[in-house]
């Protein structure tokens, strides 16, 4: 089985559990006018990649090297993500959401702001989203976005929560539940951009929460079935002071966040996201057991690109040690190895990639919390320390 990906750490993690996993570093965003061969040889293995809907060419790398790409059903997966067309799958779901309204030119009346305005597409990295706190605000993101339906629902203040599931034929399984960061000045000049996740124990939010949580991403998971969906996706929730459980959009794919799931998933003797994510594509029945563990403190920054430019030099993947004051790699390891004073470093743009503004360079992960459990969260001293070093160790040159 290939994992393909413009990096290993996710299938890193499972790496220990799953010893016939191979990488394979494709990054197929930067891929274009790929063609399917006409005469593919036939498939002597699998291959699963992060977001097979980004583009044809995982599909065509996968044919070209004899693999047989696991991937969700394409429909399915543009209903699922689609911003508006999920609210009628949250409504079957039995799923609250902050109220919606959905617009294609003249606002209505009762919108008023704050209010968050969202194009439909899915994997805009953040770029899609708008807070606006002021109707000049409001009229300036419609405005730029004419022509398009929007989804415009009211701002709620509550906590962001992505739980992580796999569809199978036997039903969902619900794993890990962590608090996503999003639009974190140091990290992103974008306010609903995805900064990292830190796994999160039930305790750290409101009482019956997390069940609250769980009871939902089975319920979205089993409307997906119905769809025709099989295999891993992300559920983005908010959960409010008072521990409402609010939906507000669906990821029908690997996130980053699989990556610390998956060692908590180990940590409980568990089968990782990416096995199951294999086995729910090709086997008509699952055994699953479900298993809690105490939350494993892990978290992870999206380390991000502050002017535009080539990368000339990145970082260099692997453990790394804070010492004298700066990062000293210290060879290769294992995410839930990692000690104090340690983080596991991956490159997300390599030498010759060009990058903007907000996009990603790396990602850095850490044995313990990042940032401050909390709706507008705060990055640890720790974490701006090393956030700092990564974007002194990459060299960005004008074009």
């Amino acid at each position: 089985m290939t994992w393909q990906d413009r990096s290993p750490f996710l299938g890193a993690v499972a790496a220990p559990v799953i010893p016939w996993l191979r990488f394979a570093h494709r990054d197929h965003r930067r891929e274009s006018g790929a063609a399917l061969p006409v005469n593919p040889p036939a498939p002597q293995g699998f291959a699963v990649t992060f977001a097979p809907e980004d583009g044809p060419g995982a599909h065509v790398w996968a044919a070209e090297s004899g693999l047989r790409l696991l991937a969700a059903d394409a429909t399915a997966v543009t209903t699922a993500a689609d911003k508006i067309s999920s609210l009628g799958l949250f409504a079957r779901a039995g799923a609250d959401t902050p109220r919606t309204w959905v617009v294609a030119g003249e606002l209505p009346a009762g919108a008023t702001v704050p209010l968050v305005v969202q194009r439909r597409q899915n994997n805009l990295t953040g770029k899609g989203t708008r807070l606006a706190t002021t109707p000049g605000q409001l009229a300036e993101a419609v405005r730029e976005w004419g022509g398009e339906t929007l989804r415009i629902s009211s701002y709620v203040d509550g906590l962001p929560v992505t739980v992580s599931g796999c569809v199978t034929r036997q039903g969902t399984v619900v794993s890990a539940l962590s608090h996503q960061l999003v639009g974190i000045p140091e990290l992103t000049p974008y306010w609903g951009a995805h900064c990292g996740n830190q796994l999160i124990a039930d305790d750290d939010l409101p009482a019956g929460a997390a069940a609250r949580c769980r009871e939902v991403c089975a319920a979205v998971g089993d409307e997906l079935a119905r769809l025709g969906l099989l295999g891993a996706f992300g559920l983005d929730l908010l959960v409010t002071p008072d521990g409402a459980v609010l939906a507000v959009e669906i990821n029908p794919r690997f996130q980053t966040v699989v990556s610390l799931v998956q060692a908590q998933e180990r940590a409980a003797g568990l089968l990782p996201t990416l096995g199951t994510h294999v086995l729910a594509a090709l086997l008509p029945s699952i055994g699953v057991e479900e298993v809690r563990a105490p939350c494993l403190e892990l978290s992870q920054l999206v380390v991000t690109a502050e002017r535009a430019g080539v990368v000339r030099s990145g970082v260099t993947a692997g453990v790394h040690r804070w010492e004298n004051g700066g990062m000293r790699r210290c060879g290769d390891g294992d995410l839930t190895a990692l000690r104090p004073g340690e983080a596991l470093l991956w490159a997300h743009a390599h030498p010759g990639d060009p990058v903007q503004p907000g996009e990603e360079l790396a990602l850095l992960q850490l044995p313990g919390p990042a940032a401050s459990v909390h709706a507008t969260p705060q990055l640890t001293e720790q974490a701006r320390r090393w956030v700092r070093a990564v974007r002194q160790a990459v060299v960005i040159e004008d074009v």
